[in-house]
């Protein structure tokens, strides 16, 4: 008896809310190309709909509660009613986003270094390249000492009128007889010799040549006399002096 009384309860509920659903409109016209339409029914509605089937078997349907359902329209399939059976809720868990990678902030460019009282624009500007090179080894700068700025000036000056290019002077002997001549002391010593029309290609020239190279990242020295004299066959000449 049961069973016939739900079964007989189930099909005219369904008779009478698939009735009721045709009666509530026409079918959304932007589904008809695909040949199907979409109702949605909400709670209350729901509960009206059942509360009059129900009331039509001579049931009171007072409290009956609905949750939203769908009813799709299928003329191709037929009429299909979907009804939610799982409440289950989804939780998104936020995907954890990988940390920026900080990007290296460049070293800042060395500062020219405050002119030296004593030197030419030419001497002033060879001194910041040297001193900029070494900077950039890790180096420290190296400090002008204008008795070695004298006596590489006296060495430029000798190599043009002299007309010869080498480290040993007719005049003044090796750069280390002059040292000892100026009574200047050290441990160490070396000299660096260039010809070039500007200051910047004379600097490009010595770095590129090992040997000089060495003499001006040289971390045992600690001073540099800068000589530079217009004239000869290069058009400027370039004497580096350095001791530590």
């Amino acid at each position: 008896m049961r069973v016939r009384f739900k079964r007989t309860l189930i099909i005219m509920l369904s008779l009478f809310l698939f009735s009721t659903m045709f009666s509530l409109g026409t079918p959304n016209p932007a589904a008809a190309s695909t040949g199907t339409n979409s109702l949605t029914l909400d709670n209350k509605l729901i509960s009206e709909m059942v509360s009059q089937a129900l009331a039509k078997i001579g049931i009171n349907a007072r409290n009956v509660k609905s949750d939203s359902y769908k009813i799709t329209v299928c003329p191709k399939n037929g009429n299909k009613m979907v009804i939610p059976t799982d409440k289950s809720k989804t939780v998104t868990q936020p995907v954890p986003q990988p940390k920026p990678i900080p990007t290296p902030q460049p070293s800042p460019a060395p500062q020219p270094s405050q002119p030296v009282q004593g030197l030419s624009a030419d001497e002033q500007q060879m001194l910041d390249l040297v001193n900029t090179a070494r900077s950039s080894a890790g180096l420290s700068p190296l400090q002008a000492d204008l008795n070695l700025v004298k006596l590489a000036r006296l060495k430029a000056q000798d190599m043009i009128d002299k007309n010869y290019f080498s480290h040993n002077s007719p005049t003044y002997g090796s750069p280390f007889d002059m040292m000892k001549s100026a009574r200047i002391t050290y441990r160490t010593a070396g000299e660096n010799l260039a010809g070039a029309p500007a200051v910047d290609i004379a600097h490009t020239n010595l770095m590129n040549s090992p040997g000089h190279r060495a003499n001006i990242l040289n971390a045992n020295f600690s001073k540099v006399g800068i000589g530079i004299v217009n004239g000869g066959p290069y058009g400027k000449m370039f004497v580096q002096m350095f001791n530590g």
